[in-house]
């Protein structure tokens, strides 16, 4: 190993660590948890932490109506008002009444585009 490459080894981990440094200095702090509340810092984290469970929030929150059927039998199935055997077969049933009403046509059922 020739100087000249132990002086690029030693440039490469000097500029790696001043790189590593300027992220964790700059680098948005993260407040909040599962415990303490949410997370208010930017990415994908702030997205998972919650300020409690689902279902406590669902619980304490006013929720008379939802806006689809399916969002209904969600919110009973998560405040424990349906079993997830009965929450299938209505979720089918729903399945079975939009098929009736709006059937999808499979690509080999659609013709040629009309103009």
């Amino acid at each position: 190993m020739s100087a000249e490459d132990v002086i690029a080894m030693l440039l490469s981990v000097l500029i790696a660590g001043v790189i590593a440094a300027l992220a964790l200095t700059f680098w948005p702090p993260r407040r909040g948890g599962p415990s303490s509340g949410p997370s208010t810092g930017p990415g994908p984290v702030s997205a998972v932490l919650l300020p409690m469970s689902i279902v406590d929030v669902l619980a304490e929150s006013s929720v008379s109506r939802a806006d689809s059927t399916e969002g209904l039998l969600i919110v009973r199935l998560l405040r424990g008002e349906l079993t997830s055997e009965q929450y299938h077969e209505a979720m089918a049933a729903v399945a079975a009444r939009e098929e009736t009403r709006n059937p999808m046509r499979l690509p080999g059922e659609i013709g040629p585009a009309t103009d």
